[in-house]
């Protein structure tokens, strides 16, 4: 086609450009250190050959048809971060986002229409997963803002705490500060009253949703503690329960019962209609809690000492963990969480910690030990994210909330 043009001198051809990958330029502190399971972010700058002399040198230019690649790797070839991002601002600035899974050096490789960018590969230090305790409230007690052995804890879209008060027989709410706000409830076994209750959810009403040990039901409540209805009932039947601890929420807003005594994890309706059941046949030991993640059901079976993941059909797809008091072993796991970078926070209940894992059951990290002080556990329970990322725990046998970040 060149040769025609000019042959026949019909006029002049001009090829369109694409970015050229040494034109580019990427900075931000994502190309030197990161950290385990957390944000870490650079910028790329494309820019247009100077060859066009209408184009001031260093000038940004944005060329929609550019193809940017990043490729995150450790020394063995081996990937080693949860998620990639690359956002186009169409104006020739990319914001690129990745969370690094491992604490160890890896490469990053910058690409520009298949060609590297100058400086690439980087060489970014990756370092531990870290949790600092931030706050801390509660001692034992029935008092208003006092504990008697914490069980469930749930937290609102506004950040408020609420908790299953498991041996003073009530639902305690606060502030994320720390800041008693109200409690309801009392020991019995009628509606509004709570028999060793272990559970808590809140749905998108923001009615507050109580499972019961010892009285086999799950009961329903408006926000500021009014009774509203109950499901369950002692028994085997698909509608029934025996011994239910933990409680969640699905995608849709149907509710996830550990039936515990039955082995089972039940969901039901809104309103308290059986929908499905994952188990049977030697399915658990233990089933304690169970949390939607994506296509997933993730239940810690706490007699085995391990977490199992079903589909949304409920059939099995992988467990892991064992008994142990290594990275990745647990003892006793109670309840769980989903952050919001999809890591999933274990309470390891008899190992005085929180794990937190990829969902493929890798190791990210683990905080918490065994003790009194600001930071340490005895028997952490439950656990919960707030909307900044802050993790909500309650502590047991210590009676009372630590909130880390």
């Amino acid at each position: 086609m060149l040769d025609v043009v000019n042959g026949e001198e019909l006029g002049f051809l001009e090829e369109g450009y694409r970015t050229k990958a040494k034109e580019s330029l990427a900075k931000g502190k994502g190309l030197k250190e990161g950290t385990v399971g957390r944000k870490a972010q650079f910028n790329l700058i494309t820019r247009r050959l100077k060859s066009f002399p209408w184009d001031a040198l260093g000038k940004k230019m944005y060329n929609e048809e550019d193809l940017v690649t990043v490729e995150i790797k450790d020394k063995q070839e081996q990937e080693c971060v949860t998620e990639v991002r690359i956002d186009d601002n169409k104006d020739g600035i990319y914001n690129i986002i990745y969370f690094p899974s491992v604490q160890r050096t890896i490469k990053l490789l910058v690409r520009v229409n298949g060609e590297h960018i100058d400086g690439t590969p980087f060489t970014v230090i990756v370092n531990p997963f870290q949790v600092k305790p931030v706050l801390c409230f509660g001692k034992k007690g029935s008092g208003e803002g006092m504990f008697n052995n914490p069980l469930g804890v749930a937290v609102t879209a506004k950040d408020e705490v609420v908790v299953a008060d498991n041996q003073n027989h009530r639902v305690q709410v606060f502030d994320s500060d720390g800041t008693f706000l109200r409690s309801f409830g009392h020991e019995g076994e009628n509606a509004g009253e709570f028999k060793n209750h272990t559970g808590i959810a809140i749905n998108k009403d923001r009615n507050i949703l109580v499972s019961e040990y010892c009285n086999h039901r799950v009961q329903i409540f408006s926000w500021e503690g009014r009774h509203l209805g109950s499901f369950g009932g002692k028994g085997s039947l698909d509608s029934q329960l025996l011994h239910p601890w933990g409680l969640s929420l699905d995608s849709t807003g149907n509710i996830i019962v550990a039936d515990t005594g039955n082995k089972l994890i039940k969901i039901f309706t809104p309103d308290g209609r059986f929908v499905m059941k994952i188990g049977g046949q030697g399915s658990f030991s233990l089933p304690i809690y169970c949390v939607q993640c994506g296509e997933y059901f993730i239940v810690s079976d706490s007699t085995e000492h391990c977490i199992k993941v079903f589909n949304r059909e409920g059939h099995f797809q992988y467990k892991f963990g064992k008994i142990g008091e290594g990275n990745g072993e647990l003892n006793y796991p109670r309840f769980l969480s989903v952050s919001q970078l999809k890591h999933l926070l274990v309470c390891d209940c008899f190992n005085h910690r929180i794990q937190v894992f990829e969902l493929d059951g890798k190791f990210v990290g683990k905080f918490g030990t065994n003790g009194r002080k600001l930071g340490e556990f005895n028997q952490p329970f439950s656990v919960a994210i707030l909307s900044n990322d802050q993790i909500v725990v309650s502590d047991h046998n210590n009676n009372r909330i630590q909130i880390f970040e």
